[in-house]
């Protein structure tokens, strides 16, 4: 793998003589781009944890660890940023719910009306297993009275729903989606891990 130099503004300065190091960098570093290099800035076209600023800075884009953050109700992501689109990854989750009746959901946060909507939910009657979800906000940042998510959902281990392209509401008036959050329908979530992931996209950049 190509090494990734940072090169200073005093090593390009006008008038300077460019040293064997800079030159290099200057060859190597477009290379160390593509190949995501330790030090290299993140390719942000592409999937990547939502707060990793460069390769190797430890980001991992998980937002819920049930071994570290315990017991909650939800899980909240971070606010949703003009231009980018959003996956959510949720592995392993339980629940406490002692019913047959817990569904796992996954909701928008309508950034004018200030309320969540549910996007999709799992299917109901299921006592204690491993609930996961995947979900894929398309431009979610562009003002609309629809919103578009990919999701996949699976209950201990068995697909319950395939990929389907989802409505995740039709409400107007035209707003964006501003955050997203993760749930049961009844019960906590007391076991598994979130991610939180996003890409680039121009839509919907200022």
């Amino acid at each position: 793998m190509t090494t990734w130099t940072s090169i200073s503004n005093a090593a390009v300065a006008v008038g300077g003589i460019p040293s064997s190091t800079t030159v290099t960098a200057l060859r190597d570093n477009p290379s160390a781009l593509a190949e995501s290099a330790s030090g290299a800035p993140v390719m942000v076209s592409g999937w990547h944890p939502h707060d990793k600023v460069s390769i190797g800075d430890g980001k991992t884009g998980l937002i819920y660890d049930h071994a570290v953050n315990g017991t909650v109700s939800s899980v909240v992501t971070p606010d949703f940023v003009d231009g980018y689109e959003y996956r959510v990854v949720a592995l392993d989750l339980n629940h406490s719910d002692t019913l047959n009746t817990r569904r796992l959901q996954m909701e928008a946060f309508k950034e004018t009306d200030a309320v969540y909507r549910i996007i999709k939910q799992s299917p109901d009657g299921i006592s204690s297993s491993e609930f996961g979800y995947h979900a894929e906000f398309y431009l979610p940042r562009i003002a609309s009275q629809s919103h578009f998510v990919m999701t996949m959902s699976y209950v201990n281990g068995d697909y319950a729903n395939t990929i389907e392209l989802t409505s995740a509401m039709y409400d107007p008036p035209a707003q964006k989606i501003l955050r997203a959050r993760v749930s049961f329908s009844a019960g906590n979530i007391t076991a598994g891990k979130i991610w939180f992931f996003r890409r680039r996209e121009y839509a919907s950049l200022p």
